[in-house]
Formats: C-alpha cells, structure tokens, sequence
C-alpha cells in the first residue's frame, strides 16, 4: 500500500494526532507502507518520534493551509539540512502527510526513484555530521561521532542482559524483557521461522519473550476435522501474537508456564453455536463448545505441535482436564476484545461465562493497541451469551462506519469462529 493511502487510513481510524505518536510506526508497516520505498521508514520514524509531528498537528488543527504547507516545505529542508535524508525521501514522506492529513487536496505525492533502504545521503562532509549532533544534542541527547542517537548500537559484550533487541532496531520498540513491558508495543513482523527453529519457543520458556511482541505473527497451515455442515478442511492461516503471560498463576487456570496468547487474524471458518436457538447452558453447553472447538483444536495441534499448546481451565474454576472447558483453544470473550469500557449497542445486557479477571475479564493487548484489527470485515462469535433471551450468543461486528460493535447472534445462525489458544 502507498504510504499516503496507510496514512489516511491509519488517520481515520486514531485520528490525525497519531502523527506525532510512536505507534504510529508500527501500523504504518502493517499496512506494508515501506515496502515500495523502505529508506522512507528512517524519515517517518524521525518525524514521528520528534518534535515535527507535533508541530504538523498543530498546524494542521490551528493554522491555516498556507501556513501549514509553508511549515511543511521548511521541514523537507529540515530533514536534508539536519539529518542528512535524501531530498526526494524527504519530500515523499511530508508530502504523504499533508495528502492524508487533509490540509490540502493541491498536495502532489512524487514517489521516490530509489527503492534501496539507505535513507541519508552519503558525503555530505563534516558539516552534515555537526548539525545532526547539535539536532540530537538540541533534543536532549548526545550523538556519539559516526550517526545519529537512535540509530547507535552498544559494543559488543556491552549490551545490557535485561535488553530485547528487534531486528528493526527501532528504540520505541526497545524494552526490558518480560510480558509486561513487551505487551505495551504492537509491532507486527513475521515469526513463522523462529517459531519453526525454536527461538520463538525458547525465549517464551525462559519468560523474557525476546523478539516477540503483540501483533508479531505466525502462519500455519492447518486442517480441521469436519463437523456439522462442513467436511475436513485445511486453511492457511495467520495466528497474530495477541497478548503475553495472561493466565500465568492467575485464578485457578492452572498455567504455571509462560505462554503467548494466539488469535486468528480474523475468522477461519462458520459455524452455528448452536443446531437450535437455543443458550440454555451458556458456552459450556453449547455445541460449539462440545464440537466445533475439539475440531478446531486438532487442527492446532496438528500444525502447532500438543507440546507447544497449553491445556487450562479457561473460566478460573480449576475444573479437571476432562471438563470440556478445560482445553487447548475457546472463544473470545467480549471483554477480551473490546475491554472494560462500555460498548456500543449498550442497551444490550450479556451475561459473560468466564468470571475470571484475568482469563477472559480483560482486552488483550493487541486489540487495545490496534483497534482495526478487533473487528477485520467480518462477524464472529464470542462466548457471551444473553441474559435476556433464552436463544442468543453475542457476535461482534463492524459498523458501516468502521466502528467495531458487538450484537446479539441467533444460536443456529452460522457465523465467524476466530478461537485463542496459549502458544509454549
């Protein structure tokens, strides 16, 4: 995707002040914006990260066009003066701001000639490499000699036991080790080799998740049994890294290893909760439950491996592995997708299954930092079921307008299956 079509897009969707946030990065790359031009990445980051976003908001929200777009064409300066970037680089990248931002429909984007990742220019002199250290030393932080601060990387043997290191180097995605601090980020790169070698699984087992982070993926081909209405099919499908260490001596869930949690990107398949509308016995009772998710659940460990999937108690009761809610993968619950804050369609009362606070009682991480990836164009069911109908699950949705929503789905009305699952 053209990186003024990601902006707009990621811009309708957090509004226009995520220029000058961090994250702004990580849902430019997953809408692939830096693969026609990846040097273009080290200039976003560089106005995400520094004051220029902030001034482009403000400017975008006080000022008028004029003065906005004479503020732009001095920042393209800027980025060639101050950090050596390249001239067409950096007029690619403020020009795909001002398009998305809606300042003016007069802005022309000219795509770049170099496809190559090196974004500075080379030999600009000693002159060039002075007015990055002062920019750096302007911002509060010191330029060793060579390149600029963010870029910079320990000697060998000096880096810090307790630091992840991201293939991408970027500092905002550079935290101490452990779920904690990594589920702050969302990210979004591809871990299907490390999965497949045992880096993945290693740095899981050892509770530092180095190199993993929500919305990091692996994809998996995957076959599952038939059931109801549907024969055996395989589906080639991308498991999103969605949040770290929910389960981890909470409740009674029984989980004393360190895990990731792994949701489809969106629904694999259909299926009804139920061959009659009915909710009598809430999520445990349903077929879905009895059924559909055993299938599901063979599909995952035929592609995933039984050892590297966690059998729990996923309501908190400390129920025995023969209980059917005791398993390997499960639906969502509304909670998990959308969190504690009231959600729309409000006047809707639901009655959640799962108690527990922490297995089911809270939005896992990737959802909370990207929201769009809640909803994904289609309907699919989650656990809850009504307390005011007899026949009722809920299913979530998107809007007309984009907006994720949830509804109340007849039992026997077939739509999306989207499971978790607790990946070792």
């Amino acid at each position: 995707m053209k990186l003024q079509e990601a902006l707009r897009k990621v811009i309708r969707q957090f509004g226009g002040s995520v220029i000058q946030e961090k994250r702004l990065m990580s849902f430019l790359a997953d809408y692939k914006a830096f693969d026609d031009y990846p040097a273009v990445k080290e200039v976003m980051r560089a106005i995400a990260t520094g004051d220029w976003g902030k001034e482009l908001c403000r400017l975008a929200t006080d000022a008028s066009d004029a003065d906005y777009l004479r503020y732009a064409e001095s920042l393209k300066e800027t980025l060639v003066r101050e950090r050596n970037f390249k001239q067409e680089f950096a007029d690619y990248a403020v020009d795909s701001i001002s398009l998305a931002i809606g300042v003016s429909s007069q802005v022309t984007v000219t795509e770049p000639g170099d496809h190559g990742y090196e974004a500075v220019r080379k030999n600009t002199g000693e002159q060039g490499s002075r007015s990055a250290q002062e920019k750096g030393s302007a911002q509060g932080g010191s330029t060793p000699p060579g390149g600029s601060a963010e870029r910079q990387k320990p000697a060998p043997g000096k880096e810090s036991p307790r630091t992840v290191r991201t293939v991408s180097g970027d500092p905002w995605q550079t935290a101490s080790e452990g779920a904690e601090s990594h589920r702050r980020f969302y990210r979004g790169k591809d871990l299907t080799s490390a999965f497949d070698d045992g880096t993945f699984s290693r740095s899981v087992a050892d509770g530092s998740f180095r190199d993993i982070l929500p919305g990091d993926f692996i994809t998996k081909e995957i076959t599952v049994p038939g059931t109801a209405g549907r024969g055996t099919e395989t589906y080639t499908v991308k498991f999103i890294i969605a949040d770290l260490d929910i389960a981890l001596n909470q409740g009674s869930s029984g989980v004393t290893q360190h895990h990731a949690v792994i949701v489809p990107e969106g629904p694999v398949f259909d299926s009804c909760m139920n061959p009659t509308d009915t909710n009598k016995g809430g999520y445990a009772g349903s077929y879905m439950n009895k059924t559909v998710m055993p299938a599901f659940a063979r599909g995952l460990a035929g592609a995933f491996g039984t050892e590297h999937l966690l059998r729990c108690s996923f309501d908190g009761s400390g129920r025995a592995s023969s209980d059917p809610l005791s398993c390997t993968c499960r639906l969502m619950t509304l909670s998990m997708v959308f969190g504690q804050a009231p959600l729309p369609d409000s006047g809707l009362d639901w009655s959640c299954y799962i108690k527990d606070s922490c297995m089911g009682g809270n939005q896992l991480a990737a959802f909370s930092l990207h929201p769009e990836l809640r909803g994904h164009n289609r309907r699919y069911w989650v656990s809850d079921s009504c307390s005011w109908s007899s026949s009722n699950f809920a299913v979530v949705r998107d809007n007309d307008d984009g907006v994720n929503a949830h509804a109340a789905g007849a039992s026997s009305a077939y739509d999306g299956v989207r499971p978790f699952a607790l990946l070792v």
